[in-house]
């Protein structure tokens, strides 16, 4: 679980990088490690949906191993209904973020062909790093929670296993 965690978490960040990159390759069109600017813009999204897919898997399978530990008797329906509102939580505002960094690499091949003007993709781009920044903190505070709640089954399990010792 860590290793996958802190995967999710420096992926995150060399996504942001990128996208801030990118963002600046834009506007000042210099190539960046050799790359123009489409060809930069594809290689962050396609990191960026890498990442997002990671996170997302890594919610799905807390929630699956959850399920597990109740089956076990280390856990309980409320670790369950937490999972899910963690879920709740962290779905809606990643989902949006992912649609919104696919109109902007789309826009970009539009503003490419004159059909969109440079400054809807511009701020199109500020809005879109905008709730990056937020969806990254939604995000940490649902590992946080994640985390606390295995942490809890961990001690229950622990706790239980010295009472069968006794």
């Amino acid at each position: 679980m860590w290793l996958f965690m802190i995967s999710c978490y420096l992926l995150t960040g060399f996504s942001l990088l990128l996208y801030i990159l990118t963002g600046i390759q834009g506007y000042f069109q210099f190539p960046v490690f050799g790359l123009s600017h489409p060809s930069l813009a594809l290689l962050t999204a396609s990191i960026y949906l890498f990442t997002e897919t990671l996170i997302i898997f890594f919610f799905v399978g807390s929630g699956v191993d959850i399920k597990e530990y109740i089956k076990e008797g280390l856990a309980d329906e409320n670790h369950h209904r937490q999972s899910i509102l963690i879920k709740k939580k962290i779905y809606p505002p990643t989902m949006l973020n992912i649609l919104l960094v696919i109109t902007v690499f789309v826009i970009g091949g539009a503003v490419d062909t004159n059909i969109i003007p440079h400054w809807v993709h511009g701020i199109l781009f500020f809005i879109t790093l905008i709730h990056f920044l937020k969806m990254v903190k939604t995000q940490n505070s649902c590992f946080r929670d994640t985390v606390d709640i295995r942490i809890n089954i961990a001690e229950k399990g622990n706790v239980s296993n010295q009472t069968q010792s006794s």
